[in-house]
């Protein structure tokens, strides 16, 4: 890897750990597609990963993921085996869905209008051009995907620097408890006045 883009990752990487709590190693959700990408470009998807998120990783498939590479038959095997060595990630999904739906679900869940942030602090990592965008709607998601054998951690989306500056802002209020143990200002403070004695 080049040193000004692992220069960039690094800058990256530390802004998720230092705003959303990441930490290592980093959970690293894989799609099906990513995968049979990786053995047909004959890549070490686990040491592309180290490099790239600058720390130590633990790699993980959703149960529907899973799915997907059976269906493609015996032509996948190696993809499978590939997939199988990672952790499995439950998703509570009875029946298999598609990779897409699955991952978004795992990450965040819609509720009312806002999104749930990525509590438990997923990095995604999928060739889906459809999911990368859903993604972007989520505060706090580092999303990875492959360009010409080249892996490539995305910039942050708007909706992760929106709330990055928003926790910037919460961290610089004073809490309830400091509120309460500051001493009340008096009458005269607040007008801008200060109280003096007698002249002698």
């Amino acid at each position: 890897m080049r040193q000004k883009r692992a220069k960039t990752y690094r800058k990256l990487m530390h802004l998720y750990s230092m705003s959303f709590g990441f930490r290592q190693p980093y959970q690293i959700l894989v799609d099906s597609e990513m995968c049979q990408i990786a053995i047909d470009a004959k890549l070490d998807l686990v040491k592309q990963f180290s490099t790239v998120l600058q720390g130590n990783v633990k790699p993980m498939i959703t149960q529907c993921c899973m799915h997907e590479l059976y269906l493609q038959g015996k032509v996948r095997q190696p993809a499978v085996d590939l997939a199988k060595t990672f952790e499995r990630r439950k998703c509570n999904h009875r029946e298999a869905i598609p990779g897409d739906e699955c991952l978004s679900s795992v990450v965040g869940t819609l509720r009312l209008i806002l999104w749930d942030t990525n509590k438990h602090r997923y990095v995604v990592a999928t060739q889906s051009q459809s999911l990368r965008n859903g993604l972007r709607i989520i505060p706090a998601v580092p999303v990875v995907h492959i360009n010409r054998a080249v892996m490539v951690l995305e910039p942050p989306s708007e909706a992760t620097l929106e709330a990055k500056e928003l926790t910037e802002e919460q961290s610089l209020r004073p809490s309830a408890t400091e509120l309460a143990t500051v001493p009340e200002i008096n009458q005269c403070q607040r007008r801008g006045r200060v109280q003096r004695g007698p002249i002698l």
